[in-house]
């Protein structure tokens, strides 16, 4: 009878110690859960990264064929303008110096 109980106990301790093992060690389920969702943020990063290439790749290819892409970008970095062009830049006022509306 002592014996059954000895044994009883025992199996018990080792159940609960590889019960919380599997749970709380260090390859159980919580750090698995805690995998799950790195490879999900992983997931959505390299999905953001996958699009953002594919626009630059796009944007590459309209630099490279579409003259219409190419000037435009000249003329907002560079400021360039086509002959006989003139450009008026007006600067802004802050609103204290503003003329007062009648």
């Amino acid at each position: 009878m002592l014996r059954q109980r000895v044994l009883l106990a025992l199996v018990a301790v080792v159940s609960t110690a590889l019960i919380t093992a599997v749970i709380f060690g260090s390859r159980g389920l919580l750090h698995l859960r805690a995998l799950n969702v790195e490879q999900q943020e992983l997931d959505r990063r390299i999905a953001g990264l996958l699009h953002e290439n594919e626009q630059l790749r796009e944007r590459i290819e309209r630099l490279r064929s579409d003259d219409r892409t190419l000037e435009r970008l000249a003329r907002d970095q560079l400021g360039f303008t086509r002959p006989g062009e003139v450009i008026y830049r007006f600067g802004t006022r802050p609103a204290a110096e503003a003329p007062a509306l009648p």
